[in-house]
């Protein structure tokens, strides 16, 4: 991650306190947009020097790229955000970020692709603290930069209380594959608290507990691995759709924050329902 990105939550408890303060800051300063028939640049316009400098992007053909996501969510905490990619760039991702520009911590994730991993969708559910622009950057393997972006109303994502449902076994993982085996929905139980949020029963602040990093790989070759954070929902999901069927086994890993425990969990084509610890 390039030094001074103010919204990065990354995989330590120090660099997750600076990330939420810096990324709080960022909240306080964007202003809502004049005119609602386009996103606010909000936190985007200090990231995007950051990250990218002053490469060009790309923002235009949905045959291309495209992000989908519910223009008023009924669930600001669990919000689904899915990010599609035409034949053009199916197979020459090499890099994805996800930002909500209003959000406390802008970054939602920095995904890294294997090369010619043919991916055509990758699906999540984030939380949403307000009115914003939900937006996905791809680089590709030779370096263009490609960003969609779509525009989000909601209310309270990231100070949410957990919900009243909340229980089982913390870092259990289990997979849900499509008959073709093309597509693959990895969800993990966890709170991934925000640290916005407040006990409703005790009235005091939860601290931040949340996933900052996952890992996909086959054998020694690392699919997808991705740094992650606050924005992901309560029981984060992951879903990747592939032109071709996963090879299976695949070994998913996430990292705790903060006890930086290591949950894993495999995935047999054959017994694809759930996963093994």
């Amino acid at each position: 991650m390039p030094a001074g990105t103010l919204a990065c939550v990354s995989s330590s408890l120090r660099a997750a306190a600076a990330g939420l303060a810096a990324g709080g800051a960022l909240l306080l300063s964007a202003p809502l947009a004049a005119d609602e028939q386009s996103p606010a640049n909000g936190a985007w316009q200090t990231m995007r020097p950051n990250l990218y400098g002053t490469r060009p992007i790309s923002e235009t053909g949905d045959s291309v790229m495209s992000i989908e996501a519910p223009a008023s969510t009924p669930d600001p905490s669990a919000t689904p955000v899915v990010v599609h990619f035409g034949a053009a760039l199916a197979g020459r991702v090499r890099q994805l970020r996800v930002i909500i520009d209003n959000n406390p911590s802008p970054l939602v994730t920095t995904m890294n692709l294997k090369a010619g991993l043919p991916v055509e969708e990758i699906d999540l559910r984030v939380r949403i603290d307000r009115f914003t622009s939900v937006r996905a950057i791809a680089e590709t393997t030779d370096g263009q930069l490609e960003m969609r972006s779509t525009w989000v109303n909601a209310s309270g994502g990231c100070s949410a209380p957990p919900s009243p449902s909340a229980g089982g076994i913390l870092g259990d993982i289990r997979f849900r594959a499509s008959g073709d085996d093309k597509a693959l929905q990895i969800s993990i139980r966890h709170p991934n608290n925000s640290g916005f949020q407040i006990d409703p029963k005790s009235g005091d602040p939860i601290p931040p507990h949340f996933i900052s990093h996952l890992r996909l790989r086959a054998g020694n070759d690392i699919l997808v691995d991705a740094d992650t954070g606050i924005s992901l929902s309560e029981n984060p999901t992951l879903r990747i759709a592939s032109r071709e069927p996963l090879q299976a086994p695949l070994v998913l890993e996430a990292t705790d924050i903060p006890s930086q425990q290591l949950f894993t969990a495999t995935w047999n084509a054959a017994a694809p329902g759930a996963g093994t610890r």
